[in-house]
């Protein structure tokens, strides 16, 4: 099991999200030359919404050639802070739960659902504009400014978010710190949602 800990901000406007692409240095980290990448997320679950009703969100993305397949915890903000379990497994193409190969998130999934098929429950693309966060040689963080388009049902809405996730090198501190930095310099407001649960009032 991985625990996945990142700090989310909503990013109120679009002059908001002009000066953010723009920043190059932030709480004594500097920022990476950035670079765009387009995201397609598929939420599954089953018609009963059974993994949704055992607290966690299953997401498939496709990337380099390949289906991963994460499922998250819910819940777990404190404040901007997120700290949720994540669960992942790679697929060559699209598989059902009992044809996924030997993992913990194979696993768990085949508990909450048994042979239950799973369906699309909603779609989010986000254009990503990545950067990495630095201390010195010592990567920090990655630094996600996204523009994001929810679709449900047909309907769609479109938001602008921030997300900066711990690497393995970096620590809590150095999240607080940045934390702090878009608080009280940059006036953001921490958002305690995933995008997942954001989109949940549209279901």
């Amino acid at each position: 099991m991985e625990m996945e800990i990142e700090a989310k901000f909503a990013v109120p406007d679009a002059e908001a999200f002009r000066r953010l692409r723009a920043v190059d240095h932030l709480a004594g980290f500097v920022l990476s030359t950035g670079q765009i990448k387009q995201v397609h997320d598929t939420y599954l679950d089953t018609a009963e919404r059974l993994i949704l009703a055992a607290g966690y969100a299953c997401r498939r993305r496709e990337q380099e050639g390949e289906v991963l397949i994460t499922l998250k915890g819910l819940g777990g903000a404190g404040g901007a802070v997120h700290r949720r379990e994540e669960l992942e497994v790679a697929l060559p193409a699209d598989q059902p739960p009992t044809q996924w190969p030997a993992s913990l998130a194979r696993e768990r999934v085949l508990q909450l659902i048994g042979d239950v098929p799973l369906a699309p429950l909603l779609e989010l693309r986000q254009a990503r504009f990545v950067r990495l966060m630095s201390q010195g040689e010592r990567p920090v963080g990655e630094w996600s400014l996204d523009q994001v388009t929810l679709t449900v049902e047909g309907l769609e809405q479109t938001y602008h978010e921030l997300e900066i996730e711990l690497t393995p090198q970096g620590t809590e501190d150095d999240l607080a710190a940045i934390v702090t930095c878009l608080q009280d310099e940059w006036d953001l407001a921490p958002e305690p949602r995933s995008k997942f649960e954001r989109a949940l009032p549209f279901l």
